[in-house]
């Protein structure tokens, strides 16, 4: 059967799929925590600031930076707990919040 009928069959909302709020916030929580993470965090923070400082920092441009970050910790998420696929409305979401929250270089 083809991958139209499925998501119709099914009830799937495309192909990104739907936020799942709760993923998002246990995502999160993973990827803060993951040491492995932490070096691509601090990379990405500096660029930010950097970006700030120079006055060169777009805005709508940032979830895609903190999205590189996100698809990694989802990676080593589902790697960690098999079967559990992270979506890319719910990687999205959080690559939004990310860029949101780390918008003034805090934290």
């Amino acid at each position: 059967m083809r991958r139209y009928k499925l998501r119709k069959r099914y009830g799937h909302a495309g192909r990104a799929g739907t936020v799942d709020k709760h993923m998002v916030e246990e995502l999160d929580l993973y990827a803060e925590n993951e040491h492995a993470l932490y070096a691509q965090k601090e990379a990405i923070l500096a660029y930010v600031r950097n970006k700030l400082e120079t006055g060169k920092y777009d805005h709508a441009r940032a979830p895609k930076l903190w999205g590189y970050w996100v698809k990694a910790a989802a990676d080593r998420y589902s790697k960690e707990f098999p079967g559990i696929v992270i979506n890319k409305a719910t990687r999205d979401a959080l690559a939004q919040e990310l860029a949101d929250r780390y918008r003034n270089g805090e934290e």
